[in-house]
């Protein structure tokens, strides 16, 4: 807990009399006093690099993962040689994840900068994420809620304690607990499991990093570590690279080692520049020697133009005992299926009222209804919108879909693709491979993996299942 201290520097009312000291004496007390304060705050206030690393490996209840506690180890060795204070936890139960956790915040300071890294088994259900805990034994909805750790609780209480933080998810693996819950039938419209991750917004000064795409599943690995914690392990040494900078160079060499079955993905709303390394890299004035020329000023790269002051509304008044989030719908109902969850002080802007209903769209461009109740305006913040350069590329040649013809006569891997790939364009899905962004437009989706397959009709679940299994039959993926 944190103490108030309070100081009182003028005379009580009772003891004018102790005025007549002598002013020598006074003075000196008052400069001791003003020194014990002012080293007093300086360490109370001083920013410190917190991070909170757990990996969990042996499950007791389903499958042991090989990599986890490895990976932790790693990133908590790597961190701490980069002047980190590293708390670093292997192998808990749910009390001891809780308790933990509870620990290493209560040393949390505002300006502090908080990282939580997660690596073990993890799942969504309706639009939550809910990291698992050792000892965790589930079959159904109702177990999850009491067996497992919710992300949002850890999200709450670094967004309240620290003002910047940063969350790295590398637990998307392959999940045994998914097909339990399914097993016992519990399923509803609005809440159910499904592959990977969902997507969590947080307020202003948060960056979560997902090992993979929401809705897709992370690899294991072979080796001593799985394929994203390895790069991440390679690169944040990277000296004054803000964490963007690294998650692109992760983002390239996870793609590339997993033929772009796995694309780390992440949801950033910091506004200043922040190092794993250091400080972000800042332009340093050219030094004026007699042999070196003074280079004339650069102008701003194309595409990046300086931050410019936006109004958001934001998310406010949720119930910190209670779940904590403002859930983000397909539609302006609550049977609408949840897609993701927003913390407190998320930013979006509104485009549409029904009711009490308001379609909204985060600073990511994910966009969907959720409830006016819990919707302020507005603030002001600075944000950069860079503008990517476009390269022209031709796009891929794409051979007619013989759509009557059903996927088991269909022989043509490219045909396969594109009827599968049709299916999850027309329900909004955002592809995140480059061959489908060549292919279909992009400009106007809304929905993660898990959202689109939710909004299919039976018939097309069906369809994109048997034209997946035709692909594999046919070894073209």
């Amino acid at each position: 807990m944190r103490a108030c201290i309070g100081y009182w520097f003028g005379p009580e009312p009772m003891e004018q009399s102790l005025m007549q000291v002598s002013l020598s004496c006074a003075l000196k007390s008052c400069v001791a006093l003003l020194v014990a304060l002012a080293t007093f705050s300086a360490s109370a206030d001083a920013a410190t690099r917190r991070a909170f690393i757990v990996g969990n490996s042996a499950y007791q209840y389903t499958s042991v993962l090989a990599n986890p506690a490895s990976d932790a180890q790693d990133v908590a060795k790597r961190l701490g040689d980069l002047g980190w204070d590293v708390t670093l936890q292997l192998d808990l139960s749910r009390a001891q994840m809780l308790n933990a956790f509870a620990a290493f915040s209560r040393q949390l300071q505002p300006d502090d900068l908080s990282l939580v890294y997660f690596a073990g088994h993890a799942l969504q259900m309706g639009g939550e994420n809910y990291l698992a805990p050792i000892d965790a034994r589930i079959e159904s909805e109702e177990g999850v809620r009491r067996q497992f750790v919710p992300l949002n609780a850890f999200l709450a209480d670094l967004s309240r304690l620290s003002r910047t933080h940063i969350v790295i998810l590398d637990a998307c693996r392959d999940n045994p607990f998914t097909d339990k819950i399914a097993a016992g039938g519990e399923k509803t419209r609005s809440v159910g499991t499904a592959k990977g991750l969902a997507r969590v917004y947080a307020g202003v000064g948060s960056f979560i990093v997902y090992s993979t795409q929401p809705g897709n599943v992370a690899l294991d690995g072979t080796g001593r570590n799985s394929p994203f914690t390895k790069s991440l392990l390679q690169h944040l040494p990277l000296a004054g690279a803000d964490v963007h900078a690294v998650m692109r160079r992760v983002r390239a060499d996870v793609q590339k080692e997993t033929n772009e079955e796995q694309i780390p993905w992440e949801n950033s709303s910091l506004v200043d520049e922040v190092a794993f390394a250091g400080d972000a890299a800042a332009p340093s004035p050219p030094q004026r020697t007699a042999e070196v020329p003074v280079p004339a000023p650069r102008s701003e790269p194309r595409g990046m133009p300086p931050p410019v002051m936006q109004q958001y509304h934001y998310v406010t008044g949720l119930d910190p005992k209670g779940d904590n989030f403002l859930a983000l719908r397909t539609g302006p109902t609550p049977a609408d299926v949840r897609i993701a969850t927003m913390g407190p002080d998320t930013l979006l802007k509104v485009h549409e009222s029904r009711g009490p209903w308001r379609r909204v769209e985060l600073i990511d461009g994910m966009s969907g209804w959720a409830h006016s109740n819990w919707i302020a305006c507005c603030r002001s913040v600075a944000m950069a919108r860079p503008q990517p350069a476009v390269v022209p590329v031709a796009p891929p040649r794409v051979p007619p879909a013989s759509s009557a013809a059903p996927p088991a006569a269909v022989s043509s891997c490219d045909e396969l693709w594109y009827r599968r790939n049709a299916i999850w364009h027309s329900h909004g899905y955002c592809f995140t491979t480059t061959r489908a962004r060549q292919v279909f437009d992009t400009s106007s989706c809304f929905r993660d993996q898990a959202a689109a397959r939710a909004a299919m009709s039976p018939a097309n679940r069906a369809t994109v299942d048997a034209l997946q299994a035709r692909e594999r039959e046919l070894r073209c993926r």
